[in-house]
C-alpha cells in the first residue's frame, strides 16, 4: 500500500501592498470654538460691568442728596413748602448800584431775595442760580463781592435760623448772560430725596 503524496498548492504569490495614503490631518477648532467660554463670559460681563459703572456714577453724582435731579416748578409769585419750610415768593433781578463791591469788569450782579418761614427746628439749604438757556450755573458770591455775613439776611439755610427770614444772595455773571433765569433751592441730604425747588426770576 502507497501512501498517495499530499497535493502540493500552486505557489502564490502575495499580493502587492499598495501604499496606503496617509489620512489628512484633523482640522484644529476655529478661534471661534476654541474661545467659545470666554466670549460667551465677555459678552455677559462686558454689559454687566458698564451697568455698574453706570450706576455708580449716577449715584455719586446724584446719590445721598449729592446733587438733586427731580425739580419742582414753583410758579412765578409762589411760594413752596419743602423740607420741612416753607419758601417764597421771591424777588430779584440785576443791582445797577455797586458802589463799594467788588464785582469784576464785564460781570454783572443779580441779587436774589427769598423769604423762609423754617418754623421751630430749622432747615438746611442752598441757592443756585441757573442760567434757563444754557443750564449754567452760579454760587452766592457774598465774600467774593466784599460783602460780609449778616445774620439778618443769611445766603443759606441752617439749622440755626429758626422761624421766618430772608434769604439775601448775591450772583455774579458774565454781562452777556441775559435771563430768563431759574432760582434754585436745594438741601443737601436724603430728607429731600433728589428734589429741589425753582423759581422763575426775570431780571
Amino acid at each position: 500500500m502507497t501512501i498517495p503524496e499530499p497535493p502540493v498548492a500552486p505557489l502564490t504569490r502575495p499580493a502587492p501592498v499598495t501604499p496606503q495614503t496617509p489620512a489628512p490631518p484633523a482640522r484644529p477648532a476655529s478661534w471661534w470654538r476654541r474661545n467659545a467660554l470666554a466670549l460667551i463670559a465677555l459678552a455677559v460681563l462686558v454689559p454687566a460691568t458698564a451697568l455698574a459703572i453706570g450706576w455708580q456714577g449716577w449715584h455719586e453724582y446724584y446719590g445721598y442728596g449729592a446733587r438733586p435731579y427731580k425739580p419742582i416748578l414753583v410758579a412765578e409769585g409762589g411760594e413752596a413748602d419743602f423740607v420741612g419750610a416753607t419758601f417764597g415768593p421771591i424777588r430779584g433781578g440785576e443791582i445797577d448800584d455797586l458802589s463799594g463791591l467788588d464785582v469784576p469788569p464785564g460781570s454783572a450782579l443779580i441779587a436774589a431775595a427769598i423769604p423762609v418761614d423754617a418754623g421751630p427746628d430749622g432747615v438746611s439749604c442752598e441757592v443756585v442760580l441757573v442760567h434757563q438757556p444754557t443750564g449754567r450755573e452760579w454760587s452766592s458770591a457774598r465774600t467774593e463781592i466784599g460783602l460780609e455775613y449778616d445774620s439778618d439776611e443769611p445766603e443759606r439755610c441752617t439749622t440755626a435760623d429758626t422761624g421766618d427770614y430772608e434769604l439775601i444772595v448775591p450772583f455774579v455773571v458774565p454781562d452777556d448772560a441775559d435771563g430768563p433765569f431759574w432760582v434754585d433751592v436745594r438741601s443737601p441730604g436724603e430728607e429731600s430725596a433728589g428734589s429741589f425747588l425753582r423759581f422763575p426770576l426775570e431780571p
